[in-house]
């Protein structure tokens, strides 16, 4: 299992590292009435990092292998397009970086964030999670590490619960965090903001393409 977890590690910091849901999260935090949406985002991000991993999990656990040899072509082919696609978009990340100089634009949803309900901040959470390229991409790497480990049932339980947390945990420790010292919070969470809106895609690009390399790397070698 210990193996697993290391192979896992990568992806779940990753996912943890997002900057456009941690921006979510600080904003729905510092305005007052969006709190109640805030909880309802860290439980649909909660559940947008679960609801991949699982079910990938599962799949991967009756997926062939050649006979005769330990490698896993079905999931190798995974991998190559998973990785493959995070070099895309970090290219694509890349050119969409405001230029030096220029701040960078939250996005338009996120004016809204005063008016949001505790659903709407449920679904946003959930999608940023399951549904964003990026996440959904290392979310199925995960399960695919871990079905294809052939663990017996509690170690698979462990080694999911344990990339789940891994996961959520920034977004966990700014909402919580707020929650508990809201004063102390307020304007370390507002610089924060602040810092991502301007280097977040930067730090996403570099980032989805040292994912991506690694996939293909995990890929080649899964024949």
């Amino acid at each position: 299992m210990g193996s697993v977890i290391g192979e896992i590690l990568t992806a779940a910091i990753g996912i943890a590292l997002s900057p456009v849901p941690l921006v979510a999260a600080i904003t729905l935090m510092l305005v007052p009435k969006s709190v109640p949406a805030g909880l309802g985002f860290l439980g649909g991000w909660l559940l947008g990092v679960i609801v991949p991993v699982v079910a990938v999990t599962a799949i991967a656990n009756v997926l062939p292998e050649d006979a005769g040899d330990d490698s896993t072509p079905i999931a190798g082919i995974v991998r190559l397009v998973l990785g493959a696609l995070l070099v895309y978009l970090a290219v694509a990340q890349w050119r969409l970086r405001p230029l030096p100089g220029r701040a960078g634009v939250l996005p338009r949803w996120m004016a809204a964030a005063e008016e949001m309900t505790v659903a709407q901040g449920l679904t946003l959470g959930f999608g940023l999670a399951a549904l964003a390229p990026k996440n959904l991409a290392l979310g199925i790497a995960a399960g695919l590490t871990i079905g294809g480990a052939e663990l017996n049932l509690r170690d698979t339980i462990v080694s999911v619960l344990i990339f789940v947390v891994i996961a959520i945990s920034t977004v966990l420790i700014t909402i919580v965090g707020y929650q508990m010292a809201t004063d102390a919070w307020q304007k370390p969470l507002a610089d924060l903001r602040t810092w991502l809106v301007r280097n977040g895609p930067t730090v996403l690009a570099v980032a989805m393409l040292l994912l991506g390399a690694e996939l293909i790397g995990d890929g080649i070698s899964s024949f």
